[in-house]
């Protein structure tokens, strides 16, 4: 997890497969648009791609993480949903 003092890949890497990329172009925190705050702070949480617009949004996460997994899994499943009948226009 988080704090291992282990410098995190660069987010150009090729993203692992089994990892769900993150659905939104928001703060999963702070709903604010990522790369507003500069380099949006990224890391995987339980097999999710986790994105904040700035680290501090880090410790209302980790206060909060079942909320704002529960919102990652349903920003997933209506990208899913919107996918699959083709209209990825009001995706997001």
């Amino acid at each position: 997890g988080c704090g291992s003092g282990e410098k995190a890949a660069a987010t150009s890497d090729a993203v692992d497969p089994n990892v769900i990329a993150f659905p939104l172009d928001i703060c999963l925190v702070g709903d604010k648009k990522l790369g507003s705050m500069g380099k949006p702070h990224t890391f995987v949480h339980e097999g999710r791609e986790i994105k904040f617009c700035c680290a501090g949004c880090d410790d209302e996460f980790k206060a909060n993480t079942a909320k704002y997994i529960k919102k990652f899994d349903d920003a997933v499943a209506s990208k899913k949903a919107a996918e699959a009948t083709g209209d990825t226009e009001k995706a997001g």
